[in-house]
C-alpha cells in the first residue's frame, strides 16, 4: 500500500517541477513576441508616407495595446525602465508625427516643394555672401587703400551685412510658410517637422553668425556720421525680427529634439539599460541674445562717443553723456545755463547744432533705437530759441528793406514829370469867338 502512495507523491513532485519551467518559457515568448511586434510597428510608423497605411497601423497598435494590456504588470518588469504604457504610448506619438508629415506632403505637395526649392537658393546666396564678406574683411584689414578707397569697401561690406540680414529672415519665414502663423496653433508635431529643415539649412547657427559679423563690423571699421543711419537701422531691423522669432524657432528645435529622443530611445531601448538623454536647451539661442547684446552695446559706444567729439572738438563743454537719456539732459542743462548766464551760444548753436548735429547726425539720431523722434524735436526747439534775438533783428532787417524800397518806389513816382497838355485844347477859346 505504501509503495504506490509513494510513487503517487513522486509523480505529484515531479509535475510541480515541470509547470514553472513551462511557465517560464511562456512568458520568455511572450515578452519576445511583444518587443518584435513593437519593433516592427515603430519602424513602419517611421517611414510611412500614405495616410491609408498609417491608418492600417494605428489599429494595429490598437489589437497590440488590446492583446498585451492582461500581461502589463509582468511586461513592466520584464522590459524595465521602460513601461508597457510607455511603448504604447511612444507608437501612438510615432504615429502622430508621421500622420502630421504625411498629411503635410499629400496636401501642399507642391507647395512645400517650391519653397524647398527656395531655401536650397537662400543657403547658397548666403553663403555666397559669407565668402563675399571674408575676402572684405581681408582687403580692409590690410589698411593699405586710399581713404577713398576705404570707404567705398566699407559701403560694400555694409551691404554684403544688410543683404546677408534680410536673407536669413527670408529662409526662416519660407521654413515657417507651409505652417500656421500663429505660434499658439503650431502644434509639436509641425514643430518638429520645421525643427528638421532647421537644423537642415543650420538656421539659428546662421542667426548666430550674422550677429556676430555685424559686431565685428564695428570693431574693424571706422564710421562716419551719416553712416550710422543704415547701421543703426540694421541693428534695428534685425533686434525685432528676432525678437518676434526667437520663441518660435526654440519651440520648433525642442520640439524636434523630444522627437529625436522618442526616436532614438525605442530603437535602442533593452532591458536594464536606464540611461537618459540629455534634456534639450536653448543655448543657441541664448549664444544669439548675447550676440545680439554685444551688437547693442558697441554700437551704442561708437554711436555716442562720436557725437560728444563734436562738442570737445569745437572746444564746448558739456556734460559726459553715453546714451539717450544722458544726451538730452547734457543739451538741456546746457541750453538752461546759456540762457540764465546771456553767454554767447553760436558757436554752440551754428557750428556744433546745425552744422554738424543736426546736418550729420539728425538721420540716425531720430531712430528709435538712439533718441527718437519726438525726443530730437523737443531737444531742436530749445536749441532753437538761443538763436531768438538774432532771429528777431533778421526779420528786422527784412523789413527796413521793403521800407526802403516802397521809400524809392515813391521818390520815383513823385519825381515823374507832368505830361503837357495838348495844343486841341489850348485852342478851344479861339474857335468859339
Amino acid at each position: 500500500m505504501k509503495a504506490p502512495i509513494l510513487v503517487f507523491l513522486l509523480s505529484l513532485a515531479l509535475v510541480g517541477s515541470t509547470i514553472p519551467a513551462g511557465a517560464q518559457q511562456s512568458d520568455y515568448q511572450m515578452k519576445t513576441a511583444f518587443e518584435e511586434t513593437y519593433k516592427s510597428l515603430f519602424a513602419a510608423l517611421e517611414s510611412s508616407t500614405i495616410i491609408a497605411t498609417l491608418d492600417s497601423l494605428r489599429a494595429k497598435v490598437d489589437t497590440l495595446e488590446a492583446q498585451y494590456a492582461p500581461h502589463a504588470d509582468f511586461l513592466d518588469k520584464a522590459i524595465y525602465p521602460e513601461s508597457f504604457a510607455e511603448r504604447i504610448s511612444s507608437l501612438r506619438m510615432m504615429h502622430s508625427i508621421t500622420y502630421d508629415r504625411a498629411y503635410l506632403i499629400q496636401t501642399q505637395g507642391v507647395k512645400i516643394e517650391e519653397l524647398e526649392t527656395k531655401i536650397l537658393f537662400l543657403t547658397s546666396k548666403l553663403d555666397t555672401l559669407t565668402s563675399q564678406r571674408n575676402r572684405l574683411l581681408a582687403e580692409l584689414q590690410e589698411a593699405k587703400k586710399s581713404n577713398t578707397q576705404l570707404r567705398d569697401l566699407v559701403r560694400r561690406l555694409e551691404t554684403n551685412l544688410a543683404a546677408k540680414d534680410r536673407l536669413i529672415f527670408a529662409l526662416v519665414d519660407s521654413i515657417f510658410l507651409p505652417y500656421a502663423r500663429d505660434s499658439g496653433a503650431v502644434t509639436d508635431l509641425q514643430r518638429e517637422a520645421i525643427s528638421r529643415k532647421l537644423e537642415k539649412a543650420n538656421v539659428l547657427m546662421r542667426i548666430e553668425e550674422v550677429a556676430g559679423e555685424n559686431a565685428r563690423f564695428l570693431t574693424v571699421t571706422q564710421l562716419q556720421p551719416r553712416d550710422y543711419t543704415s547701421v543703426v537701422e540694421q541693428y534695428q531691423q534685425f533686434a525685432g525680427r528676432w525678437k518676434g522669432l526667437r520663441e518660435k524657432l526654440v519651440a520648433a528645435v525642442l520640439a524636434g529634439s523630444r522627437y529625436s529622443t522618442v526616436a532614438a530611445g525605442a530603437k535602442t531601448a533593452k532591458p536594464g539599460s536606464g540611461a537618459a538623454l540629455p534634456a534639450p536647451s536653448e543655448q543657441p539661442a541664448a549664444r544669439v541674445d548675447s550676440l545680439l547684446g554685444l551688437w547693442g552695446g558697441r554700437l551704442q559706444t561708437m554711436f555716442w562717443q562720436g557725437v560728444s567729439k563734436e562738442f570737445t572738438d569745437k572746444g564746448v563743454i558739456v556734460d559726459a553723456f553715453n546714451d539717450a537719456p544722458s544726451f538730452s539732459a547734457s543739451v538741456r542743462k546746457y541750453v538752461a545755463s546759456a540762457k540764465a548766464s546771456g553767454q554767447d551760444p553760436s558757436v554752440f548753436v551754428n557750428d556744433i547744432w546745425k552744422a554738424r548735429i543736426d546736418k550729420e547726425w539728425r538721420e540716425a539720431l531720430v531712430k528709435p533705437a538712439m533718441l527718437g523722434q519726438a525726443e530730437y524735436a523737443a531737444i531742436d526747439r530749445e536749441v532753437s530759441q538761443l538763436q531768438t534775438p538774432t532771429l528777431n533783428t533778421r526779420y528786422v532787417v527784412y523789413g527796413l528793406i521793403v521800407l526802403l524800397l516802397a521809400m524809392l518806389g515813391w521818390w520815383f513816382f513823385a519825381r515823374r514829370p507832368k505830361a503837357p497838355e495838348s495844343p486841341v485844347s489850348k485852342s478851344s477859346p479861339t474857335q468859339k469867338n
